[in-house]
C-alpha cells in the first residue's frame, strides 16, 4: 500500500527497493549526529526490512522516510522514530500525516466527478423504471379490482407474502379439527388454504423511498460538479465525501427496491390472486395482467 508524500509530490513506494534508491539514501544513519527536518513519506510493505538507524536495524514493515538537516534520508519505524527524535518526530509525523490525508480525499472527489456522468445515467433509469412500476399499481384501481388492491395492502401491513384464501371447512375437516382440539367446532368453521408465496412484496413499504433518493442524488451530483476541491478544507472534502458514500449506498438501494417492484408485478406474481378475484372480475383481471411484467 503506497502512503507517501515527499517534495509536494507523490511517490509511490512498493518495494524496498524504492526506498534504498531514493537520492540521498542511507541505511545506516547515526540519530546522535543528525537532526530532524521533516518526515517525508510513510510506506506499508509486505515484507520486512531493516531499519535504517545504525544504532537500531530492527526489521518492520510499517515505517516512513525522514529527511534530517544535513539532507540524507533513511527509513524507520514509528517507535524508534520517537524514541531518538522525541516529540519533533511525532509533531512532524502527525504532520503528513493530515497532508496525506488531504492529498488523498482530493483524489477521491477527482475520481467520484469522473462518475457523475454515470450515476446521472443510473438515477434516470432508476426514475423510468419506478414510473413503469407505479403506472402498473395505478392499475389495478382503473381496472376497478379494488379488491386486488386492498389485499395488497393488507399483506403489505401485516408484512405476509403468503396469499390466502377463507372458505368453510368440510365435515371432514371439522371432524378432524375436534379430534385435534378435543373440542366441539362452532358451526360454521372456516379454515385458510395457501394460494401461493408473494415476490417483492417489500416494494410497497419501500417505494416511497425512490422519489426522496432520485431528488436527494441529484442535489449530490450538482454539488459534487461545482465543488472545487482545489480551494476547500479538509472538513468540506470529507463532508462532500460522506455525501457521494450516501449516493452510492442509496443507489444500490434504489436498484433493489425497483427489482423488488419488477417481481411484484410480474404477470406470473400477479396470476396468483386469481382465484380470489370473483368470476365476473376475470375480465379486468386479465385486462390488468397484460399491463404487468413478463418474468
Amino acid at each position: 500500500m503506497n502512503i507517501s508524500v515527499g517534495k509536494k509530490h507523490f511517490l509511490r513506494i512498493n518495494t524496498w527497493d524504492d526506498i534504498y534508491k531514493m537520492s540521498g539514501y542511507t541505511d545506516s544513519l547515526d540519530p546522535k549526529k543528525e537532526k530532524l527536518k521533516q518526515v517525508i513519506n510513510k510506506y506499508e510493505l509486505p515484507n520486512k526490512g531493516r531499519c535504517g538507524l545504525s544504532n537500531c536495524r530492527t526489521p518492520h514493515n510499517i515505517g516512513c522516510i525522514v529527511e534530517t538537516e544535513s539532507g540524507r534520508l533513511t527509513n524507520l519505524g514509528n517507535v524508534c522514530g520517537k524514541k531518538y527524535f522525541g516529540e519533533n518526530f511525532t509533531s512532524l509525523s502527525n504532520k503528513l500525516s493530515k497532508e496525506i490525508d488531504y492529498a488523498n480525499k482530493i483524489e477521491n472527489i477527482k475520481l467520484a466527478k469522473l462518475n457523475i456522468a454515470e450515476n446521472y445515467r443510473k438515477l434516470n433509469e432508476i426514475e423510468a423504471d419506478w414510473k413503469k412500476i407505479e403506472s402498473v399499481y395505478r392499475a389495478i384501481k382503473s381496472e376497478g379490482l379494488d379488491g386486488l388492491y386492498d389485499k395488497l395492502e393488507q399483506m403489505k401491513y401485516s408484512k405476509s407474502s403468503i396469499i390466502a384464501i377463507q372458505r368453510r371447512a368440510t365435515k371432514s375437516e371439522i371432524e378432524l379439527e375436534e379430534v385435534r382440539t378435543g373440542k366441539d367446532v362452532q358451526n360454521p368453521f372456516y379454515i385458510s388454504d395457501n394460494l401461493g408465496d408473494l415476490k417483492g412484496l417489500n416494494y410497497l413499504t419501500d417505494r416511497i423511498k425512490i422519489k426522496a433518493i432520485i431528488l436527494n442524488n441529484k442535489i449530490t451530483l450538482n454539488r459534487l460538479n461545482d465543488f472545487d476541491e482545489n480551494k476547500t478544507t479538509l472538513k468540506e472534502l470529507s463532508k462532500m465525501i460522506k455525501e457521494n458514500e450516501k449516493l452510492d449506498d442509496s443507489v444500490r438501494e434504489a436498484h433493489s427496491i425497483i427489482a423488488d417492484g419488477f417481481k411484484l408485478f410480474s404477470a406470473d406474481n400477479m396470476r396468483q390472486f386469481t382465484p380470489l378475484i370473483s368470476s365476473k372480475r376475470h375480465r379486468k383481471l386479465k385486462r390488468f395482467l397484460n399491463c404487468c411484467f413478463e418474468s
